[in-house]
């Protein structure tokens, strides 16, 4: 096959080029990350948005808000940590937020998304749970997933050595770091008032596939083998090129009704769907995956769709599109540099699995909806989006700290640029302290919740923050 021809010619390439570079970084993205007309806080462009609340955790500040469309905060939980990097607003009105242990990680893990601790707080603001996912071998970053059963899912960062990659058939050259993070999906149940156990455990460490050496375990094609992650597998478009944040997974959703997960996987253009019904050797590895085919030596660029996104998920039942997968494709390294939102209906067989081609490789998506078009808006990295119960969808350009609502028509009819936590440059800007006001994502919150009651009697204006120091996303 030809890409795999070109795959080897490149292993031998990084053989001498990451000695003498070091693995340098590829460039950042450009200061500027979006093409916003102007400054306003709050612009209501139509009578045509929604309603409801926001919730706004800037990733640099502490505190985590709730705000109203007219870009006011109306509650507020002060906190002690920036968020690592996701926050949800439960049912009863207490809030889960994931939590940095601070910008460069803990134990070395010093890359964008790191957290280590979850905290759940009550509407009064005390702290009635509290799990810290952090030692020298793990770390939670990125995003977690509240379950319908209490339980709640975890992205973590564990540690793989130099020498456990070399005997599973990971290339010499693309050590660079000398270690490994491979990322493993968690169920924690709670106990008590801090810690959980842990009751399910996925693992890509578990589903791995290499065609360098026979002698080896999981040896095989990747074309082969597409419900395995190949080991030796490397974006040329990332910034973590040859990093030992290896897949740098953004976000976990949960199906209840197919009893399944989906994951954002950053490092392979991907979203991978996993099953959650079965564990260790009786689990099926990935049943479906879509975004990048060359990620297991399957098309061309031509048939990538996703650069670098964040955010995919179910559409909620109830609402338009319920079931289809909305994602954010952030369109870093993507000709152009532009983002997107995507809703597409995957190629799911009633029996819960998901069809293949011919050639062995999994069935596209087939695309329902989109938003964004090039030069219209950018955000290299975070960001989110979620479907409205009246059709509309909220989007979180989160880089440059800018939510907007567009109807299904793609007429926007409400925006709102975020200034909490973002210091004089504004959140798109890089350095001084200049990114805090970015947002992992901006969830909606009906006008029906529990948490508006509350609201009622516990108004809160915004409080004046020292900016802090700018965080790596």
């Amino acid at each position: 096959m030809q890409f795999h021809f070109w795959r080897t010619i490149l292993l031998a390439l990084l053989t001498i080029v990451v000695p003498a570079f070091s693995m340098a970084q590829l460039p950042s993205p450009p200061d500027k990350v979006g093409r916003e007309t102007s400054p306003a806080k709050t612009d209501e462009i139509a009578a045509q948005h929604e309603g409801g609340y926001i919730l706004l955790a800037p990733l640099g500040s502490n505190d985590v808000n709730v705000m109203d469309r007219q870009g006011k905060t109306k509650f507020q939980w002060p906190g002690e940590r920036r968020p690592g990097n996701s926050v949800y607003l439960l049912d009863d009105g207490s809030l889960l937020k994931t939590g940095s242990l601070g910008r460069r990680g803990p134990h070395g893990f010093d890359a964008g998304g790191a957290g280590g601790v979850v905290e759940k707080i009550s509407i009064s603001g005390e702290v009635v749970w509290r799990l810290d996912w952090v030692s020298e071998k793990h770390l939670q970053h990125h995003d977690i997933e509240p379950l319908p059963n209490g339980n709640l899912l975890l992205i973590a960062w564990e540690r793989k050595t130099r020498e456990e990659c070399l005997a599973i058939g990971r290339h010499e050259s693309l050590l660079p770091e000398g270690e490994l993070w491979v990322d493993a999906i968690l169920e924690i149940k709670p106990t008590g008032n801090s810690g959980g156990e842990v009751v399910w455990r996925w693992s890509a460490w578990d589903h791995l596939v290499q065609d360098l050496d026979p002698k080896k375990p999981n040896h095989g094609s990747p074309s082969k083998y597409p419900e395995k992650a190949d080991i030796n597998h490397v974006s040329l478009r990332s910034r973590l090129l040859g990093k030992a944040d290896w897949m740098h997974t953004n976000s976990v959703d949960y199906n209840a009704e197919l009893d399944q997960i989906i994951l954002s996987v950053h490092g392979f253009d991907e979203v991978w769907i996993i099953d959650h019904s079965t564990s260790g050797a009786e689990n099926p590895g990935i049943l479906w995956r879509w975004g990048n085919p060359q990620a297991y030596c399957h098309g061309s660029d031509a048939d990538q769709e996703l650069f670098k996104q964040h955010d995919a998920q179910w559409i909620q039942k109830g609402r338009p599109g319920e079931d289809n997968i909305l994602i954010f494709n952030n369109g870093q390294g993507r000709a152009g540099n532009y983002s997107t939102v995507l809703e597409i209906k995957s190629p799911l067989e009633k029996d819960g699995t998901y069809r293949r081609q011919a050639s062995g490789a999994f069935e596209e998506a087939q695309q329902i909806w989109k938003y964004g078009e090039r030069g219209q808006f950018f955000s290299p990295n975070i960001s989110g989006a979620e479907r409205l119960p009246g059709g509309n969808t909220l989007i979180c350009s989160g880089a440059n700290g800018t939510i907007f609502e567009v109807t299904p028509e793609g007429e926007q009819v409400w925006k709102h640029n975020n200034e909490i936590g973002g210091g004089p440059d504004g959140a798109g800007r890089r350095g001084g302290g200049g990114r805090g006001g970015a947002l992992f994502r901006a969830p909606w919150i009906p006008p029906t919740h529990a948490i508006l009651k509350e609201m009622k009697s516990k108004e809160k204006k915004p409080e004046t923050e020292t900016p802090q120091k700018g965080t790596a996303l």
